[in-house]
């Protein structure tokens, strides 16, 4: 064993496992702990690094810009500070426009996945989300479907089991009647930053709630969405699910483990290949799952050719990669009071008026906290981030004027599943251990009529504050919500994974990261992400090791 309880890759090559979990993000993290509980024997391999407590070197507190500013100097020191923050490396190209983009998303890698830096909302699904495609009256030439393979009622006794792991206190939606009937203990009043709005929006005849929050609150608690929690007090995959998975189950870890290719015949994954610092590792189990991101879920499966899958693991659909969503998200900042002066997090308000309005669906408003430190900006090795710092002093007096103070309100739309959507290898792999992968994504009619129209609505709703717009769900580089690249359904000709998220083809091979959304709703994936795992946990327990 090595430091921390993970294992060596020697060690674990050794073994024969009874389930491989590649990635330990909310939906692998979960599905990993269940099944460990249940006696299985569990490997996590994830590509990043472990973030858990007594990890040396790993950065809390603050977002790597902030709390490591020299990094900056160059990409090397950036990428290894991004590392131990629990950020991605990974380089995604876009190739929807004329000129190619290339970015780094702001998403988790390492143990936690994206849970270990996410906001904490922990939401419910509506159970109109189920049947997606009736809440569009135009949905064009999107593959959006009539149903989910589930219903909100089988997915609800697995909602509520998530609930209680992952500890999540807040209000019920008063624009739902199930969401009474949750139960969940309460959060703490809202804050005063938040306060003015709640009774402003209140006033206006609307619906804000407090937030589901994957949150204890402790004392000094920051709400700290985009970095690791310093106080352990954010309930996410790492802290809830692999910790004591490794701790108390016998289940295994491998960090610093990137998958690469999955060799099999026509029915079965017989060796997961990874790349490891200190080498190429070959692992075996009796079941490999699948909890990647759906970003790097589908880029395995295309990266796993052969004879036998000449156009990648499990794509006789070819739909492995297509369905690509991500949500529009669209910042703006408010000032409550002329003479605001906002500094902390705190992302509380969540409203669903707009969800269904007048006949067609849009999507959730949320609070978000404050705008970051102009450092946020600054201390990174691009040309803009140089730039600005060798204009650093007239650039603060400018960012702190315009851009401090005020609270980041926050639409997110629904956007809709379409095939020429899609993640696809790339054509420069590259050697230095980064994953990088190509993506597609344009809008279609349906999102641009919605999102000008959700755009418009939310504007009237702020008209009384000033207020500033602070980028725009029609940008690509906002990954935090990707989903959709390996579908389920009942039918193999229109879907990837099976209802139980079993690739149709493939009777070994699982995937419970979002990847397997066929529809993205309007609302954060988490939750819904971590039930759907603990169904399959129950279900792949039953089905591959019956007693």
């Amino acid at each position: 064993m090595v430091d921390g309880g993970e294992l060596s890759p020697r060690e674990a090559e050794r073994a024969m496992w009874d389930v491989i979990v590649v990635g330990t993000g909310m939906g692998g993290g979960m599905l990993g702990l269940s099944l460990a509980r249940s006696g299985r024997r569990v490997l996590f391999v994830e590509k990043g690094r472990s973030t858990l407590p007594g990890t040396p070197g790993t950065i809390r507190s603050a977002m790597p810009e902030l709390a490591e500013p020299a990094a900056a100097r160059s990409a090397e020191a950036f990428s290894a500070a991004l590392a131990r923050a629990g950020r991605s490396t990974d380089e995604v190209e876009d190739i929807s426009g004329r000129f190619p983009k290339r970015f780094v998303p702001f998403i988790g890698s390492g143990t936690g996945g994206s849970s270990a830096i996410y906001g904490m909302v922990c939401e419910r699904f509506f159970v109109d989300d189920f049947t997606p495609r009736q809440n569009f009256p135009d949905p064009g030439d999107s593959t959006v479907p009539e149903a989910w393979p589930i219903t909100y009622d089988q997915l609800a006794p697995w909602y509520a089991k998530a609930e209680k792991l992952l500890r999540v206190r807040g209000q019920a939606d008063p624009l739902r009647a199930e969401a009474a009937e949750v139960g969940l203990p309460a959060a703490p009043p809202f804050s005063a930053d938040n306060r003015p709005v709640v009774d402003y929006l209140s006033g206006l005849g609307l619906h804000p709630y407090h937030l589901p929050m994957a949150c204890d609150y402790t004392d000094g608690c920051a709400t700290c969405q985009t970095y690791l929690c310093p106080q352990s007090c954010k309930n996410e995959a790492a802290r809830n699910c692999v910790l004591p998975a490794v701790t108390e189950h016998g289940a295994g870890l491998l960090t610093q483990c990137r998958a690469v290719g999955l060799d099999a015949d026509r029915t079965h994954v017989r060796r997961v290949i990874c790349e490891h610092p200190s080498g190429r590792v070959e692992l075996t189990a009796k079941v490999v799952v699948l909890a990647a991101g759906a970003l790097a879920t589908p880029v395995l499966l295309l990266s796993s050719r052969s004879g036998d899958w000449p156009h990648g693991l499990a794509n006789g659909s070819d739909l492995v990669g297509r369905n690509l969503m991500r949500h529009f998200l669209d910042p703006v900042e408010i000032w409550p009071q002329p003479d605001s002066t906002i500094t902390a997090a705190n992302k509380e308000i969540g409203l669903n008026d707009f969800y269904f309005f007048e006949g067609q669906k849009y999507g959730t408003l949320q609070s978000f906290g404050a705008v970051p430190p102009m450092e946020w900006l600054v201390n990174r090795p691009s040309p803009q981030g140089k730039a600005l710092r060798l204009m650093r002093p007239a650039v603060r007096r400018i960012y702190e004027r315009f851009f401090t103070g005020g609270l980041i309100l926050a639409t997110m739309m629904e956007d809709l599943p379409y095939r020429d959507n899609r993640v696809l290898l790339s054509e420069h792999p590259g050697s230095d251990g980064r994953q990088r992968m190509r993506i597609q994504y344009r809008l279609h009619a349906s999102e641009i009529e919605r999102h000008a129209t959700f755009q418009q609505l939310f504007k009237q709703v702020l008209e009384p504050f000033r207020s500033r717009r602070l980028g725009s769900g029609k940008d690509n580089s906002n990954m935090g919500h990707v989903c959709g690249t390996c579908r389920f359904g009942t039918d193999p000709a229109t879907s990837v994974l099976d209802p139980q998220n079993r690739a149709h083809e493939v009777e070994n091979l699982y995937v419970v990261d979002t990847s397997f959304f066929p529809s993205s709703a309007g609302l954060n994936p988490s939750l819904t992400v971590a039930a759907n795992a603990l169904r399959v946990a129950a279900h792949l327990d039953r089905e591959h090791f019956p007693n």
